[in-house]
């Protein structure tokens, strides 16, 4: 199967821009169905993905990039510490 028969059988168009095919195609396109409001939607989805990914990638150096050591404690038991600026304490 060709990438061009592959592309038939799920149902994409292809059409060459400098015909009036292509431009009926982009008035009916999916960014139209947002009612021109799709700036405000993409700048808020971006947005939602930035903090999630700060969020995960913080996680992930907290875990896995926290300096920690052993000391004795009181009672002469072997405890286990975190470096206090790793938490900006």
């Amino acid at each position: 199967i060709t990438l061009l028969s592959m592309a038939d059988y799920m149902g994409h168009l292809y059409v060459r821009t400098g015909t009036p095919e292509y431009v009926r195609h982009i008035e009916q396109g999916s960014l139209r169905t947002f009612g021109g409001h799709t700036t405000v939607i993409a700048a808020f989805f971006s947005a939602f993905v930035s903090m999630l990914m700060f969020t995960v990638w913080w996680y992930l150096g907290k875990v896995y990039c926290t300096a920690f050591f052993y000391v004795k404690g009181k009672r002469g038991r072997i405890v286990h510490r975190n470096d206090v600026t790793a938490f900006g304490e």
